[in-house]
């Protein structure tokens, strides 16, 4: 490896230019990020837009149905005339744009990867026909982050994919699409909507959802430009003007990066065996398993009532949830999980219940915190199992 100490008084400066380029933009908030949205929030939002109306009619619903005629691999052929559109309220669709006898347009969010569920979109599909939609007029959207998440055969069922007209060469009125390469771009084109532009609520309100999906695809134009800026500063730093000088570089700094990550990961177990683990046990829980690392967190906890489930708080994408993992070879009858909806927001396969926790994500802070001032998130913690334990009295999990 070159000089290590060369490398990491670079990074240093590098930061410390960062961290005075971030401060010297105009001081931004977003209260999208600040509360943590979540697929739910995500879908609202998106039925908040689409359900605007102006003279009797939607232009943002029409520009939607356009953006899919570009996209899908079939004929769309939709009058929007007086739409219904829900969130989770019909048989848990994430977002139903829906018109009875006429079409019914199936939004299934997937922003942050949530794992399908058996039969999903065909008991979907199923629902809307049963409300009287012909099947000619039913489309699923499938929306994920990136366009990197791909549905399961599971979900998308042949059932399903026979109503929706799927085969080999065609996705039928199966629909593709992300936010990354769709709804955000699309969006931007609605701010050039004269109706639009006359409702300052509703034209600020897109300007904060885009201003949210660029800073999570690292797409807004000042950090773009600051990242030029350091880019342009570890050239001249480093003084690599060639090709292979970058990608030897590249490789001491993955080789420096994998040193220094192992070294903190091996430093936050040893710290959360003893804050996190130590302290729960002390408190008379048994801890069945766990496994923390910097960018992962998982805690389980044998709940002595329980038979079939153990309590468990995990992390996806940095960010907690926690709920009931039932056992994998064991079954938990459908009344006692339906009952669950009244303790948890979610639920899925693994976890028949859980709920986001908002106020904890992964980053340098939270586990400084750990080490510094570990009791309080202990206690969150036995607050949460004693919660979950009160509220599931009489359930037979």
């Amino acid at each position: 490896m070159a000089d290590k100490d060369k490398l990491i008084k670079v990074a240093k400066e590098l930061n410390e230019l960062y961290k005075r380029k971030k401060a010297a933009l105009p001081y931004s908030i977003n209260v999208i990020r600040e509360l943590h949205a979540n697929e739910n929030a995500n879908s609202r939002v998106l039925r908040g837009l689409l359900q605007y109306s102006h003279n009797g009619q939607y232009p943002i619903l029409q520009s939607f149905i356009e953006r899919l005629r570009t996209i899908a691999d079939c004929p769309i052929d939709i009058s929007v005339q007086n739409p219904v559109l829900t969130n989770e309220q019909d048989n848990r669709i994430d977002l139903l744009i829906k018109e009875i006898k006429s079409y019914a347009i199936i939004v299934e969010n997937k922003i942050w990867g949530a794992t399908d569920q058996e039969e999903q979109i065909e008991r979907y599909i199923d629902y809307v026909i049963d409300l009287g939609i012909p099947k000619r007029g039913i489309f699923v959207v499938y929306l994920t982050l990136d366009g990197n998440k791909k549905v399961t055969d599971e979900s998308l069922t042949d059932k399903a994919k026979k109503h929706l007209g799927c085969s080999n060469k065609s996705n039928g009125r199966f629909i593709r699409m992300n936010f990354k390469d769709d709804i955000m771009p699309w969006l931007d084109t609605l701010l050039d909507l004269e109706e639009i532009r006359k409702e300052p609520l509703l034209s600020s309100s897109i300007t904060l959802y885009v201003d949210f999906l660029k800073e999570y695809f690292d797409a807004r134009e000042e950090d773009i430009k600051i990242e030029n800026e350091l880019e342009k500063q570890l050239m001249d730093t480093l003084q690599a003007n060639s090709l292979k000088e970058l990608l030897n570089t590249w490789e001491e700094v993955d080789k420096l990066q994998e040193i220094v990550s192992s070294a903190a990961n091996k430093k936050i177990e040893r710290i959360s065996k003893q804050k996190i683990c130590n302290a729960l046990e002390k408190k008379g829980y048994h801890i069945r398993a766990y496994d923390f690392r910097y960018d992962y967190f998982d805690l389980e906890v044998d709940i002595p009532e329980w038979e079939k489930c153990w309590w468990a708080m995990e992390s996806d994408k940095g960010r907690l949830f926690s709920g009931v993992w039932r056992y994998p070879e064991k079954t938990v009858a459908k009344k006692y999980i339906a009952m669950l909806n009244d303790v948890f927001d979610n639920s899925d396969d693994g976890y028949i219940g859980w709920n986001w926790h908002k106020d904890y994500e992964l980053n340098d802070e939270f586990w400084i915190d750990i080490e510094t001032h570990s009791r309080k998130f202990v206690n969150f913690v036995v607050n949460e199992i004693e919660r979950v334990r009160k509220e599931t009295k009489g359930i037979k999990l």
